[in-house]
């Protein structure tokens, strides 16, 4: 019997759970017999919202639901294959970045996985949009992917004020630092071969098209000073990333740029490293560009890389610093750096006692060169309330970019959590210089591998950070 939607059958069989997880799907196994009892019937519809607790999630297994909350759709990393999360209320905050770490952070992973649900969208929806969005058409079959319960939309999703960035122009008469990761920037060989290389870019067409969402990027933000975080770790000459990215701010900007080059071949032996840049013709760099190579910089955590710099049309010093802590990934089996299970992570030791270290040696150089006043920059991989991010804070760094969309910003989306990992930190000296401070949603929350309505959108997985400081001189034009 061919069945349509309307039809009104009687079924026999062995009622099952299908699927080897936890999470499995109700169904009837082996069906002996089916009779057709009636045909073009009214399709029945429960309604029901978000949060939804298991039990309710499993009770309405394969019936046809409408949602009555809201439905904001939370994560669009896999929307090219026409799956999404959504949540009601709008994006869901990381644990750690609005819960201290232990039973507070415990709590919200159980409240956000109880707030969102996954969704398919119909056949041939699939317009780019960002996280943050709210979907109009909800109504579908609240059905099961083998993995957890899916609910399949019955119409296209009829996007409501789709959200759609605008980089902010720098505040007047102002110098702009802009700190941005940039997603494994490896130029193969530098001649355009050596691809795939050993991170980042698989062939030479692919690290084009990263450059291209790169430049645009950079021509839309209009920075004076550029931090970064994941280029390739290979020196400053000719033919190395460096040199190649040092090309991509001067086709962005139309200025000449320079790399703050500690003197050394490679910044320390990770694959990756940071990196610091500006413009000559806005600031001045008053030093040597310097770095820290002791523990935990030795093995772990890249290697920081500082600078000390003036306003060209005249102004006081002040010193930047460039990081990037380890990341939560490879998890130890045992010692100080294991997961915990305090919603912390991994490497937890390693990235507080790195934040000990940089600020302890960025207080003292700015004491030195620049009257105090210092900006640390950067993705410390670590949520706002976690302890290297606490540890900064309660030794007199202000973080600039505090408040948002969720009571907090957030740089970087995970599974559907938003969370801050990015971060510009400032002295009390340096505060008082800052016309604006912000994170800027051009990348975390939209989808990779699609067109997008912007050429500066998604030219990484972080959002970049920016800083406006103001002086009391004027500069010369941009």
């Amino acid at each position: 019997m061919a069945l349509e939607p309307g039809m009104q059958v009687a079924a026999q069989g062995v009622v099952t759970e299908l699927g080897d997880g936890g999470d499995t799907q109700t169904a009837l196994d082996g069906v002996q017999s089916l009779t057709l009892c009636g045909e073009h019937q009214a399709l029945p519809l429960t309604h029901t919202r978000l949060p939804m607790a298991a039990d309710t999630r499993e009770s309405l297994e394969n019936m046809r639901v409408t949602l009555d909350s809201a439905s904001i759709a939370t994560d669009v990393y896999r929307l090219r294959d026409g799956e999404i999360r959504i949540a009601a209320g709008g994006m869901l905050a990381s644990p750690t970045e609005v819960a201290w770490p232990g039973n507070d952070a415990r709590r919200q992973r159980q409240q956000n996985q109880a707030a969102w649900l996954k969704a398919q969208l119909v056949d041939g929806d699939r317009t780019a949009f960002p996280g943050g969005t709210e979907l109009v058409s909800d109504e579908g079959v609240l059905g099961h992917d083998g993995k957890s319960p899916k609910l399949f939309l019955e119409a296209p999703a009829n996007l409501a004020r789709p959200l759609m960035p605008s980089p902010p122009a720098p505040a007047a008469e102002s110098l702009r630092v802009l700190s941005l990761n940039l997603y494994n920037y490896f130029n193969g060989d530098g001649q355009g071969g050596g691809f795939p290389a050993p991170r980042g870019a698989s062939s030479e067409k692919d690290f084009e098209r990263q450059r291209e969402r790169l430049r645009a990027a950079l021509e839309a933000l209009r920075p004076d000073i550029v931090a970064v975080m994941e280029l390739e770790n290979d020196g400053f000459a000719p033919g190395s990333a460096a040199a190649d990215l040092l090309d991509d701010m001067a086709q962005a900007t139309g200025a000449s740029w320079e790399a703050a080059n500690p003197g050394v071949n490679g910044i320390g032996s990770d694959e990756i490293t940071v990196g610091l840049f500006h413009r000559p013709d806005r600031v001045r760099a008053m030093g040597p560009a310097l770095t820290l190579g002791a523990a935990p910089f030795d093995l772990l955590s890249r290697k920081p890389v500082a600078r000390a710099f003036a306003p060209v049309g005249g102004g006081p010093a002040f010193f930047v610093a460039v990081n990037h802590f380890k990341s939560k990934g490879s998890c130890p089996d045992h010692g100080p750096d294991r997961d915990l299970g305090d919603g912390q992570g991994c490497w937890n030791a390693a990235r507080t006692a790195a934040a000990k270290a940089v600020g302890e040696w960025v207080l003292q150089l700015a004491a030195a060169q620049a009257d105090g006043r210092a900006l640390i920059v950067g993705d410390l991989n670590a949520y706002r309330l976690e302890d290297p991010v606490r540890h900064l804070v309660g030794n007199g760094f202000e973080d600039l970019t505090g408040g948002g969309e969720l009571g907090h910003e957030y740089s970087y989306v995970f599974y559907g959590e938003a969370g801050t990992l990015d971060y510009a930190l400032a002295t009390p000296a340096l505060r008082r210089l800052v016309a604006q401070a912000r994170i800027l949603h051009i990348n975390a929350a939209w989808p990779p591998g699609m067109k997008l309505p912007a050429p500066w959108l998604r030219s990484s997985d972080h959002d970049p950070v920016i800083v406006d400081l103001r002086f009391r001189q004027s500069f010369t034009a941009r």
